[in-house]
C-alpha cells in the first residue's frame, strides 16, 4: 500500500553479490547507497555497464552525479549511458536492526533530474510508469539545492553535541525532529538563506526550506511547529555518536558542493562555511574531502554560464 500505482507484493528474483549478473539486462539500474560508496560502485560498473542503460542513483548529495561520471570515466567505461539522480529516497526510513527497515512515511513528490539534461525524455519514459513520484527538475543544480538534508542534519547534529555525547555515555536516546528546539531551526533557516542565494544566481526556481518541507509531506503550519510534529518522522532518533552521516556525509557532500557553487559564483557563503569547520574540527580525520571543484573536476576559473552549459548538456 502507500503512494503507489501498483500496491501489493513484489517478489525478489534473486540476490548476488556478482555486479555483472544484477545489472544483466536491466534497463533501469537503481544505486541506493550511502554517498561514501558512490565512487567505488560506478567503479565497479563501468566494465558491465552496456549502450542504452539508465543508471539511478537515489539519493545523490550535492553535485555528485558529476563525481560519479567522473569515476565511470576514469574505469573505463565507454557505453552510451543516461544518468539520473534523485533528491531524496522515495521513503523516510530507518535501520532498526540487520535485517529490520522502519519506514515512517512515503513522499507523495520528490525531484528526479537527468544528467545531462537533454537526456530527461529517455529517464522520463523509463520511469514514469512505475515511479509517477517523480518530478523532474531542470538540471543537476536543481537537485543538489532540493536535497533538505543539507539544512536539516549538519547544523541541527552539531547543535545536539552535549545531548548526543551524554547519550553515547549512558544509554539515552532522544527523537531527532520531534526534539528540535528554536535554535537549531534559526540555523536551518539561516542556511536555507545561503541556499536560495545561491538558488537565484543558478536560475533555480524552489522554494525556501518551510515550504518544501510542506509541500514534500503535505503539511502545514511554520517549520518548528511542523517539525516537533512531523508523524512521518515519529521514532526516527537522534545520533548515537558525532561518527554519524549527518557528519560524515551531509557536510563532504551537500554542504562542500554549495560552496563549490559559491565558489564558481565569486560569493561567500559564511554560515555554511561555518558548520563545514566546526564540523571537521569534531569527527577530524573521519571525515571525507568531499565534493570540492578539484574533486568534481572543475576548474576555479569556470564561470556561472559555463557551469550551467555543462549540466544542461
Amino acid at each position: 500500500s502507500g503512494n503507489t500505482d501498483f500496491p501489493g507484493f513484489g517478489k525478489i528474483q534473486f540476490a548476488t553479490t556478482d555486479i555483472a549478473k544484477a545489472i544483466d539486462g536491466c534497463e533501469v539500474i537503481f544505486i541506493i547507497l550511502p554517498e561514501i560508496y558512490h565512487v567505488s560502485i560506478a567503479q565497479k560498473l563501468a566494465p558491465h555497464l552496456v549502450d542504452g542503460q539508465i543508471v539511478v542513483i537515489d539519493p545523490v548529495s550535492g553535485l555528485g552525479i558529476l563525481a560519479f561520471k567522473k569515476a565511470l570515466a576514469e574505469a573505463g567505461c565507454k557505453a552510451d549511458i543516461s544518468l539520473a539522480a534523485t533528491s531524496t529516497l522515495l521513503f523516510a526510513a530507518r535501520i532498526q536492526t540487520t535485517g529490520d527497515v522502519f519506514v515512517t512515511g512515503q513522499k507523495t513528490e520528490l525531484s528526479i533530474v537527468a544528467f545531462p539534461g537533454n537526456r530527461k525524455q529517455i529517464v522520463e519514459d523509463a520511469m514514469y510508469p512505475v515511479f509517477s513520484q517523480h518530478i523532474f527538475a531542470n538540471n543537476i543544480i536543481d537537485t543538489a539545492m532540493e536535497n533538505l538534508n543539507l539544512a536539516f542534519h549538519p547544523g541541527p547534529t552539531l547543535l545536539y553535541t552535549a545531548q548526543i555525547e551524554k547519550g553515547e555515555k549512558r544509554g539515552i536516546t532522544f527523537d531527532y525532529y520531534n526534539s528540535m528546539t528554536p535554535s537549531q531551526i534559526k540555523l536551518i533557516k539561516a542556511i536555507d538563506k545561503e541556499r536560495m542565494e545561491l538558488c537565484s544566481i543558478y536560475h533555480v526556481d524552489t522554494p525556501n526550506v518551510e515550504d518544501s518541507f510542506a509541500r514534500m509531506y503535505s503539511y502545514e503550519g511554520d517549520l518548528y511547529d511542523m517539525l516537533r510534529n512531523a508523524e512521518c518522522y515519529k521514532g526516527i532518533k537522534g545520533p548515537k555518536s558525532l561518527k554519524v552521516r549527518y557528519l560524515l556525509e551531509d557536510i563532504p557532500y551537500n554542504l562542500r558542493s554549495l560552496q563549490a557553487l559559491g565558489q564558481i559564483a565569486k560569493i561567500k557563503t559564511p554560515v555554511i562555511d561555518a558548520v563545514c569547520t566546526l564540523g571537521e574540527a569534531l569527527v577530524g580525520g573521519d571525515m571525507d574531502e568531499g565534493y570540492t571543484l578539484k574533486t568534481l573536476g572543475l576548474s576555479e576559473d569556470m564561470t556561472v554560464d559555463e557551469f550551467l552549459k555543462l549540466v544542461n548538456g
